[in-house]
C-alpha cells in the first residue's frame, strides 16, 4: 500500500511539473510575441496583451496564428484602442480615418453617405454601447488574419449592403427595383471587377507550389487548425503560420499584378475590386485547388 501511495504521489507531482513546464513555455511565447509587437509604444502592458490573446482563444481562435502573424502590430494597435490608450487612438485616427473615408467614398459613390458610413463604423470601433459595465467594441473581433486596413474595408462594404437591405424593407412594393446588389446599381463595372479578381486568383493558385496549395486547402477548405496542419505537414505551428502568410502575400502580389498590368486598373480600382470581391466572388476552393494541382 505504501508503494502504491508513493507511486500515486510521484505521478501527481510529475503531472504538476509537466503542467508547469507547459505554462512556462506558453508564458515565454507570449513574452516573445509581446517584445516583437511594439505594444509598449501604446502603453499596453504585457498582462493586457496576454488577456487579449486569451479572448482570442476563448472565441475559438488560434493564439499562435496571431503571435506569428505579420499583422501582429495591427493586432496590438486594435487591442490598445480597445483599451482606450490615448496614443493608440491618436495613431489610429491619423492613419486609418483617412483610409475609412476613402474606402467609404469608393463603396458608396456619395460623399454624404460615405461620411455617415465611416463615422458610424468609427463609433462602433470606439464602442459606444455598454453591456454589463463593459464597453463593446468591434475591435474585439479583429484577430489579425488580415491587415487592419483590409478588415476595416470589408466591414464598411458589409455595412453598406446592410444599409440598402434595411432601406428596401420600407419601400412600397410597387416601387421596388429588380433584386440586384446595391453596388451593381451604382457601379456598372462591378461584375467586371469581380470577374477579373476571380480569374487572377485561379491563375495565382495554379502557379503555387504543391505544398503551399495543400496548406491552403487544409486551412480554408478543411478548416483545420494550425496544430492539425502542422502534424500532417510535419512542420511546426509557427512554420505553418509563416508559410500561410507567405502564400497569401504571394497570391495578393500575383492578383494585383494581373489587375494592374492585364486589366489596366488603377490603385483605387484595385481596392474597389477587393471590396466587391469580398461580397460577390463565389469560388469553389476545393475545385480551384484541385484544378490547380492537375
Amino acid at each position: 500500500m505504501r508503494v502504491l501511495a508513493f507511486l500515486k504521489i510521484r505521478a501527481t507531482i510529475g503531472s504538476q511539473v509537466a503542467e508547469s513546464k507547459k505554462e512556462l513555455r506558453a508564458s515565454d511565447a507570449v513574452a516573445s510575441a509581446y517584445a516583437r509587437s511594439g505594444a509598449e509604444q501604446w502603453s499596453l502592458g504585457r498582462d493586457e496583451f496576454a488577456a487579449a490573446l486569451r479572448r482570442v482563444a476563448e472565441a475559438g481562435g488560434d493564439i499562435a496564428a496571431v503571435t506569428d502573424s505579420s499583422h501582429l502590430g495591427d493586432f496590438v494597435l486594435a487591442v490598445a484602442c480597445r483599451a482606450g490608450k490615448p496614443a493608440a487612438w491618436d495613431h489610429f485616427v491619423e492613419k486609418f480615418r483617412p483610409i475609412l473615408y476613402a474606402a467609404a467614398r469608393a463603396i458608396s459613390h456619395d460623399e454624404s453617405r460615405a461620411r455617415e458610413l465611416a463615422d458610424t463604423l468609427y463609433a462602433e470601433l470606439y464602442g459606444l454601447e455598454v453591456r454589463e459595465g463593459r464597453r463593446r467594441s468591434l475591435f474585439d473581433y479583429f484577430a489579425a488574419r488580415s491587415s487592419l486596413a483590409t478588415w476595416l474595408r470589408a466591414i464598411l462594404a458589409q455595412r453598406h449592403v446592410d444599409y440598402f437591405r434595411a432601406a428596401r424593407k420600407f419601400e412600397p412594393l410597387d416601387n421596388r427595383p429588380e433584386p440586384i446588389s446595391s453596388g451593381e446599381q451604382r457601379d456598372p463595372d462591378r461584375s467586371r471587377y469581380v470577374s477579373a479578381v476571380g480569374a487572377a486568383l485561379c491563375r495565382a493558385l495554379a502557379a503555387l507550389d504543391a505544398r503551399d496549395r495543400m496548406r491552403l486547402g487544409f486551412y480554408y477548405r478543411e478548416q483545420l487548425k494550425l496544430r492539425e496542419i502542422a502534424k500532417i505537414m510535419r512542420e511546426s505551428e509557427s512554420a505553418v503560420s509563416r508559410n500561410l502568410d507567405r502564400t497569401r502575400a504571394a497570391l495578393r502580389f500575383q492578383i494585383e499584378r494581373a489587375l494592374k498590368h492585364e486589366s489596366r486598373l488603377s490603385e483605387d480600382q484595385i481596392r474597389l475590386c477587393y471590396t466587391y470581391a469580398a461580397l460577390d466572388l463565389s469560388i469553389d476552393l476545393q475545385t480551384a485547388l484541385s484544378e490547380a494541382a492537375d
